[in-house]
């Protein structure tokens, strides 16, 4: 699907500029990202480097810039395929979610001024800040060029990381973990749901290069393994 779309960028410069500003967003989801993760796992002080508040209303604007191109561009030219258009407002929704869980860890390290130590899963935790962190940079990359094969890899990843931050969740529910301080419990909770959800909506942006605007958030056919949904 978005292939073909990009297609029509050549020929339409109201969704190339959309498509520019889809990017552009993500590129400042992945830099509010590093910064969250940063702050709250390697620093002594909720300090950010920069204002998450500025970057926000930045990416919500692009968002209301994203939707008008598209409008417009529906309005003025007849016998537009709308579903590209689904595509890319589809794509934006994620993109602008993606920036708000970013915020919402960065709130955390300001609840959680000391360096956020996971005891027994500090191990896991980095595996998965890393495999996060490198999705970012494959989904940017697989947005920029149409790539379905890294849109796949994207997809290919979205299952262990989805275990992982269930299974700690889990643990945290049934007392599994003894060597964290009391007030750590829930942070830890707060935490793993929100690295969760921006996987996912990390997954779903890679699903839209994959797949067709009605399985958008599922994963392909032939990966569903009796379980589609990506954003579970």
């Amino acid at each position: 699907m978005l292939r073909k779309l990009l297609e029509l960028f050549s020929r339409e410069s109201l969704l190339d500029q959309a498509h520019a500003d889809i990017i552009t967003m993500l590129k400042e989801d992945n830099e509010m990202f590093g910064e969250a993760i940063r702050t709250l796992r390697h620093s002594d002080t909720a300090e950010l480097r920069f204002d998450f508040q500025e970057k926000d209303r930045y990416i919500n604007k692009l968002e209301r810039e994203v939707r008008k191109k598209v409008i417009t561009h529906l309005s003025v030219q007849q016998g537009f395929n709308i579903s590209a258009a689904l595509v890319i407002t589809a794509i934006v929704h994620d993109v602008e979610r993606i920036g708000d869980y970013c915020k919402n860890i960065a709130e955390l390290a300001s609840l959680h001024p000391k360096e956020m130590a996971l005891g027994e899963l500090e191990g896991g935790f980095q595996d998965i800040e890393k495999a996060i962190s490198n999705r970012f940079d494959k989904t940017i990359k697989a947005l920029e060029e149409i790539d379905v094969d890294i849109a796949n890899t994207v997809l290919d990843e979205h299952p262990g990381i989805t275990r992982f931050c269930d299974s700690v969740v889990r643990a945290l529910v049934n007392e599994e973990i003894s060597d964290l301080k009391p007030g750590e419990y829930a942070s830890l909770a707060l935490y793993a749901r929100y690295l969760k959800r921006t996987a996912s909506h990390l997954s779903n942006i890679a699903s839209s290069i994959v797949n067709p605007f009605h399985r958008i958030g599922f994963r392909p056919k032939d990966k569903g393994n009796g379980v589609e949904e990506l954003d579970s």
